[in-house]
């Protein structure tokens, strides 16, 4: 068990004898000395974490779960007032606030104690002055190497920072978490960051769904339902992107920034068909015209079903003879009897090789089964009469 008196005694009598000759650089510097001394000075049941990362804020140093213990480096009276605002947000935790004030000799007694009286009307339980010198030290190099890394970029993506990342890992994640308190970035996804510039706002800046979705995952190209609009092959506008790659992804349903994304997972056999777009100044990869429609019909239940692809094929805004070899190419006889039977039905002439089987597959997974049979393409023939006619 340990109570904040004992927290209290030991850093005002055994830390402050400490210190007595050490000359502070910044808070930082405070932090680490005080921590290794916890530590050190308190029993082993006692948990001692450094810049843990809350919902509020970085705590500087979290004793047993139950204290929150804030540093204030007191060389300047807005170190000060920013540790009210802390306190603040701190009390959410409901936890015990412990702040540390270290007189530098900076600032006079009498601001020091109007600011301890501030503290402890904010919420703190305790405020400690200790004495040391002081002489601040501002470089913060983890800082200073993302502010090079981010020069031309949009996104900050941690693990290719860590590639030529020499320093500390947790202090780089916490550098990026006050970035985003800052404002100057956002999180995308773990490890993932949206660059905020200079004069926009976090939480209403953002890029086009193409681009930050190509983020997501690697390799990654747009397809589907979302590649269908982009080519004016129909005019629904889905509420989804469809994202399509050959590597695994836990989570394969994505909300980002209120963009809904699904991550379809395809053989590398399948890939092929693609093309590069820019967007917003970004490039991304796209499934070209015929490769969307193929798609689509090697997997109807992410283009909104077979109709949508009627429609693509309707436009005739495409090469029939790369159709015709991404249909062979795509390794499903399902595709082919699905094309073959609409160009028939739209009038499209198209060369594609002669079925080898005898089973039946519906023109529409998406939609209910029905009875009728089309015995030349092997289909069962799903979708309403009305909709056929309309179509025809």
């Amino acid at each position: 068990m340990i109570d904040s008196a004992i927290i209290k005694n030991i850093i005002e009598k055994d830390f402050q004898k400490v210190i007595n000759n050490v000359v502070f650089e910044n808070e930082n510097h405070l932090k680490d000395k005080l921590v290794k001394f916890l530590k050190l000075n308190l029993t082993a049941n006692i948990n001692v974490k450094s810049e843990e990362i809350t919902k509020f804020g970085v705590l500087d140093i979290l004793v047993n779960n139950e204290f929150i213990i804030e540093l204030k480096y007191a060389d300047n009276v807005g170190t000060l007032e920013r540790g009210i605002s802390e306190i603040i947000r701190y009390i959410n935790l409901d936890k015990k606030i412990i702040i540390i004030i270290l007189d530098t000799g900076k600032l006079s007694k009498n601001i020091l104690n109007k600011y301890s009286k501030y503290f402890k009307q904010a919420g703190a339980k305790i405020v400690i002055i200790i004495k040391a010198k002081g002489k601040r030290k501002r470089v913060d190099t983890n800082i200073s190497f993302l502010e090079k890394y981010m020069i031309g970029k949009h996104f900050i993506i941690v693990n290719e920072i860590l590639k030529n990342f020499t320093g500390n890992k947790d202090s780089l994640k916490v550098t990026l978490h006050r970035l985003e308190q800052k404002g100057a970035i956002e999180r995308i996804e773990k490890g993932k960051y949206l660059i905020i510039p200079l004069g926009a706002e976090k939480g209403k800046y953002t890029l086009h769904e193409f681009v930050i979705g190509s983020t997501l995952i690697e390799p990654c190209s747009i397809a589907y339902w979302s590649a269908l609009n982009y080519y004016g092959f129909t005019e629904q506008i889905p509420t989804t992107v469809f994202l399509q790659t050959t590597a695994r992804k836990k989570n394969q349903d994505i909300k980002v920034f209120g963009v809904k994304y699904q991550i379809v997972k395809i053989k590398k056999e399948k890939v092929f068909g693609i093309r590069k777009e820019w967007i917003e100044e970004i490039q991304i990869n796209i499934t070209d015209k015929e490769k969307t429609i193929i798609d689509c019909l090697d997997k109807p239940q992410y283009c909104g079903g077979v109709i949508e692809v009627v429609k693509a094929l309707k436009n005739n805004k495409f090469d029939r003879k790369k159709l015709e070899d991404y249909a062979q190419r795509i390794g499903n006889s399902g595709v082919l009897r699905r094309l073959g039977y609409l160009c028939e039905l739209l009038n499209i002439k198209i060369k594609l090789p002669k079925l080898n089987t005898r089973n039946y597959l519906l023109l529409d997974p998406t939609m209910p089964e029905k009875d009728t049979k089309n015995a030349r393409w092997r289909l069962l023939i799903n979708l309403d009469d009305k909709m056929l006619g309309e179509l025809e």
